[in-house]
């Protein structure tokens, strides 16, 4: 095991280029975003007769319909995350795009963990359909936040290939490939489970933070065994059949339909197949020193609280 102050720094330096990136996503993505739907054709010239006509309501309602333009909102994204992944350079520099992209640890049997990853990808899901149900019996959807965050990117051919192939290319980058092989000197399931934490809150709502974790989880596993590739592709299948469950075309009982058989897989299979998949799940065992030590660094502490908080805020915004 690596040095205390060794193990420290490493975490350190990695929560601060993590928030770092969310920072430059959101303000400057934002602020391009912004500026590219206030420049859409005839925004301005309804900002100048609301402007004219002195009622701030129609001013209002002009600007906020202006920042949900999809289009915009997507482009500013797009380029947010783009320069966020430049602080991974620091963090790795060539390796990001050669060793962090193509590594593996080689294990047998890959198709068949492969899939029984998907099974449990689909089986998260319908975990996590189920206890939205369960709270919108009290009158709140904690889904909806996602809806007012995603729907206007959503509502383009553009919005659903970038939701489904750029943006997990990018998050991959980030997460199972710079982050996870930065720590992974200090312990194979320290690295997983850090980095699906900070997957988590990079989502910035509680709602997809109670997904992302597990599914970071499984996506970690995968990409340290398989490479990025493999995690790539299963994170481009989750997010096209969730694009796929909104779609107004589709039964409504055909998502929760395959969820249900997926999670009836996927525990038929962690039962029989228990005598091989634990040790496997269990490799990194004894790591509870770097948890320790890299969980109480001061910047992780205070990166992850922060985060924290600002998931449950905009869980209000709904």
């Amino acid at each position: 095991m690596p040095s205390r102050s060794a193990l420290r720094w490493a975490v350190t330096k990695t929560v601060l280029l993590f928030a770092a990136c969310v920072l430059t996503m959101q303000v400057i993505g934002g602020m391009i975003g912004g500026i590219l739907a206030l420049l859409s054709p005839g925004v301005l010239d309804q900002i100048r007769q609301a402007m004219a006509s002195g009622n701030s309501a129609d001013l209002q309602a002009v600007l906020m319909q202006s920042q949900a333009s999809g289009p915009a909102i997507l482009i500013g994204s797009i380029i947010g995350e783009a320069l966020g992944i430049c602080f991974f350079f620091i963090l790795r520099g060539k390796k990001l795009l050669t060793s962090d992209i193509t590594t593996t640890v080689p294990v047998g049997g890959r198709w068949r963990l492969l899939g029984t990853a998907v099974l449990l990808i689909f089986g998260v899901q319908l975990v996590l359909g189920l206890l939205n149900a369960a709270i919108v019996t009290t009158g709140y959807d904690p889904s909806q936040v996602q809806s007012t965050l995603l729907d206007p990117v959503l509502n383009s051919v553009w919005g659903l290939l970038a939701a489904v192939f750029l943006l997990p290319f990018f998050e991959e980058l980030i997460f199972r490939g710079a982050i996870l092989r930065h720590l992974l000197p200090y312990g194979v399931n320290f690295a997983i489970v850090t980095q699906a934490v900070l997957f988590g809150l990079w989502h910035l709502n509680l709602y997809q933070g109670l997904f992302a974790v597990p599914m970071g989880l499984i996506l970690g596993y995968v990409a340290y065994h398989f490479s990025l590739k493999w995690s790539y592709a299963l994170h481009a299948l989750n997010n096209g059949f969730a694009m796929l469950m909104g779609m107004t075309w589709m039964p409504g009982w055909v998502a929760p339909a395959i969820m249900v058989v997926a999670a009836l897989g996927a525990v038929a299979v962690l039962v029989l197949r228990r005598d091989r998949i634990m040790p496997r799940l269990t490799e990194g065992n004894g790591e509870l020193r770097a948890f320790r030590i890299g969980w109480a660094a001061p910047a992780f502490i205070i990166v992850t609280a922060i985060m924290f908080v600002v998931c449950c805020w905009m869980m209000t915004i709904a």
